[in-house]
This record gives structure tokens, C-alpha cells and sequence, in this order.
């Protein structure tokens, strides 16, 4: 039980993935990228919120246990 949490953890945080999962995004993200759409569609905010959906979200995992925050906006800042 303790290695399929650990599997799981793993490809929740990105350290191992599927192939098949792979393959399957790099064809839709290069269909779009022909089309010339957007790759995670258009983002309906302002700059300034772009900017705190994305401070939010930064490290919003590290702290998963204390306080659960997710993020679904779409913005396109690092």
C-alpha cells in the first residue's frame, strides 16, 4: 500500500509521468499551436490579477496539509 501512495505522490508532483499522458498532451498542444489558439485558452483578467492568481498558486502544494488552496485561473504569468 505504502509504494502505490508513493507511485501516486510521485506522478502528482511531476517526478514520474505516463507516456501515454505524454504523448496524448504533446498532440493536442501542438494541434493548437498549428491552429495558432492559445494553449491553456484566454485568460478573462486584468494583468493585476493575473499577477495574484500567480503568487497564489507559486507554492500553494508545499502547504497542501495545513491549508488546501487550489487555483483554476488561467494566467499567464511565471
Amino acid at each position: 500500500m505504502t509504494c502505490v501512495l508513493i507511485d501516486i505522490e510521485e506522478r502528482f508532483y511531476g517526478k514520474t509521468e505516463n507516456k501515454r499522458e505524454q504523448k496524448m498532451d504533446m498532440r493536442e498542444m501542438v494541434g493548437k499551436a498549428k491552429r495558432g489558439e492559445a494553449l491553456y485558452g484566454e485568460s478573462q483578467l486584468s494583468d493585476y490579477m493575473q499577477g495574484v492568481a500567480a503568487r497564489n498558486s507559486r507554492y500553494s502544494s508545499v502547504f497542501l496539509y495545513m491549508l488546501p488552496w487550489f487555483n483554476f485561473v488561467n494566467h499567464n504569468q511565471v
